[in-house]
């Protein structure tokens, strides 16, 4: 079980990180934006999902400046090394160039950032001085790395290239920064594995404000990513911290004699958590378990051990399990938007079965060690799966239907900044505030998404300008929602749909009648061209029975209707003609729209009627009630063999497709044995085709003619009485006694392809 001190840590408003011999040298807040202030990488909304935006990485700009001057000062006889081979400083400056240009045409070119973060890597060794970092100033590397978070702020290794980078150069305040940004969003080992280090690099063990810091920071690592699969290695490096430690340094504050006592508690407790989590070292752990308590206490070392078997073989069945959900899921992966990398719906659903399975429970967790584990593989995959919306709502839901509505609050909002240009989550974490009655809260979300409202695709802007009227209409009434529709009219770019959604909201709420109508003949004024909002606005009018002013809107938007538009008003009038107009005005209008479309089309009326589906087509239409057609499915087949398709009429699709008119071919003539035309099949074989079903009732593809006059020609060409002498089967029949009796197996197969071989066989003879 997760300790309390470690859980108080973990959903506490302040966290505690531990990077000083004097103590607590920063407070970290759980909800800390990822784009923090200091001079650490700032990481800046992403883009609308899926677009291409022309980015200016000024980091590598400086980098390649740098490289060109450099080039002037190093000599031809001092060139890098690559894998043996040598690299001119003017070949390297061209690979940079070259990988400024492919970042530019899309910012993510995974491979392109990789090989620059690669050739960027300070050097494992001493006799490979890496050729950039050695000459790059700290600056220009800062800023690489900055404009490489920008574009995948989830990245551990970039993050870790970062600290690293200002760890060397002593920075620490922007590595306290840095981790302060990082560490809580990103739950990567490799990552926390750096945090470790810094803090055993900046505290000495053999002090008790130095020993602590390291104990706790390796609490605080554990206490997050301690249910890590991988994790293993990290439990083994702690435990040795453990054993290893002094007791009295490490343990001081215990009472006087019991320090060594502390000690053995602690390391423990710590091997009691670790042999009870599957991870890859969990045997390897538990052997070192073992060996530990036989150390201390051989007698009571078996009852201890026995103790805990049942926790320890579950941990390893699940294991095994949890392994194999494991397998082909790449965690280190770049998170792109949806569609930029090879495989990323592979791994989405490999990521999706890991979390169905940990949120299954096998383990028979607590709610609250269960809720650990669960929350640390959402996080792990939303590092590869950032810009994936269905798995930020998922998690905020498990959040909620878990009972931690803050925590839910939390990742809605951390969503709506990951995937700024996402508007349905914005719209989901509104209704979640609003649902806990935090109008306030959810209004500013609405505010938030109107500051940037320009930035977004028009289609968007009026979706935003929609949702939130009708939330205002939920929540404060036909005041706020009326004040609202003023400042969406006054917008720049305003869609006709605000005038709908506004004037809709007045009837369906107030049953205001006038003050609907003069929203939509306000509308008229700026959208009379535009279909969708008159087809609202009519459609609205029939509703009320409005059938004059309907009709007068329909004339209305044909005097400017141009193009396709004028087709559809045509299509929709006479749809309403038909069903509340008398005949006479529907024939006439058949005539007009006959008339427009002509011109519309430019086509020549004689030519027109030699189209067999025209005017039936219309017939269909003016008899069809809620999509009953007035003809039999027979009717309809043919009508759809012939094409009658009406401009605006389609008609619905058949279970079979139809049988076109086509030409038939002429069949190949039979022949018999002699080589004279056979014009009359085999009594057996007519006698078979009379009991075979009709073409037409029979589904799926047909054979052709040819093929079936080929398998007839060969069943016709057989000798069925020297094929049942040569079966021993007696022409006068006998039965299956009789067979039996002379030895002949029922059994034998009798297919056409055997018959063929036996005929050809006997003419072989």
């Amino acid at each position: 079980p997760i300790s309390s001190e470690g859980e108080r840590r973990r959903r506490g408003e302040q966290l505690e990180v531990w990077t000083g011999a004097q103590g607590r040298r920063a407070i970290m807040a759980s909800a800390t934006p990822m784009s923090g202030g200091g001079s650490a990488p700032e990481v800046k909304n992403e883009p609308k999902d899926g677009a291409q935006v022309k980015v200016e990485p000024s980091g590598i700009q400086k980098l390649i400046q740098e490289k060109a001057a450099a080039q002037a000062q190093t000599s031809y006889k001092q060139p890098a090394r690559r894998r043996g081979n040598v690299v001119r400083p003017s070949q390297l400056t061209g690979t940079l160039d070259a990988l400024k240009s492919r970042i530019e045409v899309d910012k993510y070119d995974v491979e392109a950032w990789e090989t620059l973060l690669g050739q960027l890597k300070p050097p494992s060794g001493a006799g490979r001085q890496a050729d950039i970092r050695g000459r790059a100033s700290s600056d220009t590397l800062r800023q690489v790395y900055g404009d490489f978070l920008e574009v995948f702020p989830t990245s551990s290794a970039g993050w870790r290239g970062i600290l690293e980078l200002e760890s060397s150069e002593g920075e620490q305040q922007r590595v306290n920064e840095g981790f302060g940004q990082s560490l809580l969003r990103i739950k990567s080992l490799d990552l926390w594995r750096v945090y470790i280090k810094h803090v055993r690099a900046t505290n000495r063990s053999d002090t008790p404000d130095g020993s602590n810091a390291i104990k706790q920071a390796y609490e605080f690592t554990l206490d997050h990513l301690g249910t890590d699969i991988n994790s293993g290695p990290l439990w083994m490096e702690y435990l040795f911290f453990l054993q290893n430690s002094n007791a009295g340094v490490l343990f001081g504050e215990s009472a006087a004699g019991n320090e060594e006592s502390a000690k053995l508690v602690a390391i423990r407790r710590a091997f009691q958590r670790a042999v009870t989590i599957p991870t890859h070292s969990l045997e390897a752990l538990w052997r070192e378990y073992d060996k530990f308590e036989n150390g201390v206490n051989r007698q009571l070392a078996k009852q201890i051990i026995n103790d805990l078997q049942g926790q320890y073989s579950t941990s390893r069945t699940i294991y095994r399990e949890l392994k194999k959900k494991w397998e082909g899921i790449k965690g280190g992966a770049l998170a792109t938007p949806p569609g930029k990398s090879h495989g990323q719906y592979k791994q989405q659903k490999l990521w999706i079965s890991l979390i169905a399975f940990e949120r299954s429970n096998p383990l028979k967790l607590e709610k609250e060690s269960l809720g650990v584990r669960v929350e640390l593989v959402y996080n792990q995959c939303l590092l590869c799966l950032y810009h994936f919306p269905e798995i930020w709502y998922e998690y905020a839901t498990w959040h909620a239907s878990a009972g931690d509505k803050e925590r839910a609050s939390e990742v809605f909002k951390r969503a709506t900044e990951a995937l700024p240009s996402c508007t349905i989550l914005s719209f989901a974490a509104a209704d979640f505030e609003a649902a806990q009655d935090k109008i306030e809260e959810a209004k500013k979300i609405y505010e938030d998404l109107l500051v940037r409202v320009a930035d977004l695709e028009p289609q968007t802007q009026g979706q935003i300008w929609i949702q939130y009227m009708r939330f205002l209409r939920r929540t404060e009434g036909a005041s706020s929602s009326r004040k609202l529709f003023l400042r969406a009219r006054k917008s720049e770019g305003h869609s006709h749909h605000i005038y709908s959604t506004s004037a809709l909201l007045e009837w369906q709420n107030g049953k205001d009648m006038k003050v609907a109508k003069n929203i939509f003949e306000l509308g008229l004024k700026s959208f009379l061209k535009e279909t969708e909002y008159v087809l609202d606005y009519a459609g609205f009018l029939v509703s009320q029975g409005d059938i004059s002013n309907a009709r007068i809107l329909y004339e209305r938007a044909l005097t400017v209707a141009q193009g396709e538009g004028a087709r559809t008003i045509w299509n929709e009038f006479l749809k309403f003609e038909y069903q509340c107009g008398d005949l006479q005005s529907t024939l006439a209008l058949e005539k007009r729209r006959k008339e427009a479309l002509e011109e519309l089309d430019d086509v020549d009326p004689d030519e027109l009627l030699k189209r067999p589906g025209y005017s039936i087509g219309l017939l269909l239409l003016r008899y069809s009630v809620n999509g009953m057609l007035p003809c039999s499915e027979k009717t309809l087949g043919h009508l759809q063999a012939v094409k009658v398709d009406e401009a605006f009429y389609g008609l619905p699709k058949l279970a079979s497709e139809p049988e076109s008119p086509r030409t038939e071919q002429p069949r190949e003539v039979i022949k018999t044995e002699g080589g004279q035309p056979s014009n009359t099949l085999p009594s057996a074989l007519s006698n078979l085709l009379d009991k075979l079903p009709p073409r037409n009732r029979l589904n799926g593809p047909l054979p052709s003619a040819a093929e079936v006059d080929s398998v007839l020609q060969v069943i016709s060409s057989l000798d069925f009485k020297l094929l049942r002498e040569e079966e021993g089967i007696p022409s006068g029949g006998g039965g299956a006694s009789k067979r039996k009796r002379e030895g002949v197996r029922e059994d034998r197969v009798r297919d056409v392809y055997r018959m063929r071989q036996m005929e050809r066989a006997r003419r072989g003879r």
